[in-house]
């Protein structure tokens, strides 16, 4: 029997890092009042901004025009991961990233089991400190080995490679970013080694790396249902999109 196709879109939007512009007022329309009421909580125009956008995404392509982006209801699944709860057209495996000024949404296809996204700004941080702190003595070696104006580039590599994995299991910061390593990591597509027994598993992850803008890095994180499926991972702008978003939330 041939195996099930499985694919992952990645939407990626630009976010202001100040006060809310016009995007953002149009993707207020998709929320409902308790994400509303959450992201007036955010102190920062910034983090707000990332929180209005990256759940009116996860609305809008879920729903893929078929269903009304504001009938779709999340709820809390294992270790606090969202997931749709409601309609059953729009139960697909998703993940949502941010980061000051960029946005991305994965939403993938029936074949997938777990889906993570991670993304970072090219600006942030970085030293050879946290990577002995946070990563495994491969990675760690791997960095070294690099020429010094690369080790910035791959440590949010490796850096958003390990969060995209851990948002797609769900577990977040409870599993030590040590426990598990990437090789290949100056390819797009990296491989995973599971360094620590408990996280071993028969699934079949596929890693992708991309930039989806200039001054940002992302990895996307992919597990199909069955063994050796066709993977494909798509990397798309979500201007454009917004404006149908607009016409349903009108």
């Amino acid at each position: 029997m041939q195996s099930q196709t499985c694919h992952l879109r990645v939407w990626h939007a630009a976010t202001s890092r100040t006060q809310r512009g016009e995007f953002e007022s149009r993707c207020e329309r998709l929320l409902d009042q308790d994400e509303l009421r959450s992201a007036d909580r955010f102190r920062l125009a910034t983090s707000r901004n990332q929180h209005v956008v990256g759940r009116a995404m996860a609305r809008r392509l879920l729903g893929d025009l078929a269903v009304d982006p504001q009938s779709i209801r999340f709820d809390i699944g294992q270790h606090g991961k969202p997931v749709v709860s409601h309609p059953a057209a729009a139960q697909q495996p998703f993940n949502i990233a941010h980061t000051d000024g960029l946005v991305l949404c994965g939403i993938a296809d029936q074949g997938a089991d777990l889906v993570g996204v991670d993304v970072e700004a090219t600006g942030r941080r970085t030293s050879t400190e946290l990577a002995e702190r946070y990563f495994s003595r491969p990675e760690v070696k791997f960095l070294r080995s690099r020429p010094a104006e690369q080790q910035k580039f791959y440590f949010l590599r490796i850096w958003t490679l390990k969060e995209a994995y851990i948002k797609a299991i769900g577990t977040g910061l409870h599993t030590p970013l040590a426990d598990f390593a990437f090789n290949h990591i100056d390819s797009d597509q990296p491989r995973i080694e599971f360094l620590a027994t408990e996280l071993q598993d028969q699934r079949d992850w596929k890693f992708v790396c991309f930039q989806p803008r200039p001054g940002f890095i992302a990895s996307a994180a992919l597990a199909a249902k069955q063994p050796q499926s066709p993977v494909t991972v798509d990397w798309q702008a979500f201007e454009g999109l917004d404006d149908d978003a607009d016409d349903q939330g009108a």
